[in-house]
């Protein structure tokens, strides 16, 4: 049985690029990351589902023509700074919106 050559902790795949035991380049752990934690704070923000979050974060990227890495780095930094660019912050209410569910209206 052979054994396939595995890339270990901090080792580079063969373009140079530096990969993680699992074998994806660290810079792209490290956005999902960010992203992951974007999608946790439009959670909180607008008390939506997990999927419902990550799809506002998607909206708001076609949008506003922003990379959906760089929508969640200025979003993790707004959590901990307070600032966020009035425009993407109208962005994100918008997309929350789109997100939740219409109240219904029930007839008595």
């Amino acid at each position: 049985m052979s054994q396939l050559p595995t890339i270990g902790h901090g080792e580079r795949s063969e373009g140079g690029t530096e990969v993680s035991p699992c074998g994806r380049p660290r810079r792209e752990e490290a956005e999902q990351a960010v992203i992951e934690r974007a999608t946790g704070v439009m959670m909180a923000l607008g008390r939506l589902e997990t999927g419902q979050a990550r799809l506002a974060l998607s909206e708001v990227s076609r949008r506003t023509g922003i990379a959906l890495g760089r929508i969640a780095e200025l979003l993790t930094a707004w959590a901990s700074t307070g600032e966020l660019n009035l425009g993407l912050r109208i962005a994100l209410e918008e997309a929350i919106r789109h997100q939740r569910p219409a109240p219904s209206r029930r007839k008595l």
